[in-house]
């Protein structure tokens, strides 16, 4: 199985911290894999790391094989929230199409083909019908869904998603499985950042469990125990407060999940 992306002995600083520690980590084409943790945890800088968007202080990095990996347009990043504050407002249409970007020509007026992929992505999104609505004015719930939706209007290679359950109800949360579903089925490879697993949980090849900015446990998810385990939990909250290792650990086991 061909690499999508590579870290050997990855360190990252940020503020004189050391937040990531010799990190090894191979994710391979066609892979559906979980990177679990308590908040704080290192998940988040892991995934910009891998990215390139935070610098690494010591080891090596490569994407599709290459060090210096330029072809953005093969991967799709869905960021936690959506920043609207300030600047001019702009319409679920309008962000969804940005996600064309990175496959347009600076001279090339957005095609026909732009257009389709825009509406096949809000469609498969169920945001079609906010088109014309400006984000500013949709909740958090259905701003992650633009977010997810401008990331497949790209038609990326990859999708990479930090938190996509967060603050979205346990409808959508099962559409957006069955969206992913679609994708892995078409070979695509896709990382995710959770907290809890709920719908996605059949679609996850493996798991990968930090703590401390370490790796603790690569494999199955682990079984949920305590509070995540009892019948009829509620997966559909949202995590916006740091939540210690200890807690984390209490609640779900030595490295369990949530």
């Amino acid at each position: 199985m061909d690499a999508v992306f590579e870290l050997h002995d990855g360190h990252v600083r940020l503020d004189g911290r050391e937040i990531l520690h010799g990190i090894d980590l191979r994710i391979g084409a066609g892979e559906v894999v979980a990177l679990m943790g308590p908040n704080g945890s290192g998940k988040s800088t892991l995934v910009r790391a891998l990215l390139g968007l935070v610098p690494l202080s010591s080891g090596r990095r490569s994407v599709f094989g290459s060090a210096r990996f330029r072809d953005w347009a093969r991967i799709g990043y869905v960021p936690q929230r959506l920043d609207v504050g300030g600047g001019v407002p702009a319409t679920v249409r309008e962000i969804v199409a940005s996600g064309r970007i990175a496959r347009q020509s600076r001279f090339r007026p957005t095609s026909r083909a732009d257009r389709a992929a825009t509406g096949r992505a809000m469609a498969a999104l169920g945001v079609e019908h906010l088109a014309r609505q400006s984000v500013s004015h949709l909740s958090g719930g259905q701003q992650q869904r633009v977010l997810i939706a401008r990331a497949l209007a790209g038609e990326p290679d990859v999708l990479i998603m930090d938190e996509p359950l967060a603050g979205v109800d346990a409808e959508n949360q099962r559409a957006l499985a069955d969206t992913l579903s679609a994708l892995v089925a078409d070979g695509r490879t896709i990382v995710l950042v959770l907290h809890e697993l709920g719908p996605l949980e059949p679609l996850i090849t493996h798991s990968v469990v930090l703590e401390d900015g370490v790796i603790v446990h690569r494999g199955a998810p682990p079984e949920p125990t305590g509070e995540c385990a009892l019948p009829g939990h509620d997966h559909v909250h949202p995590h916006a407060e740091p939540e210690p290792a200890s807690l984390w650990r209490a609640r779900v086991g030595k490295t369990g999940r949530h």
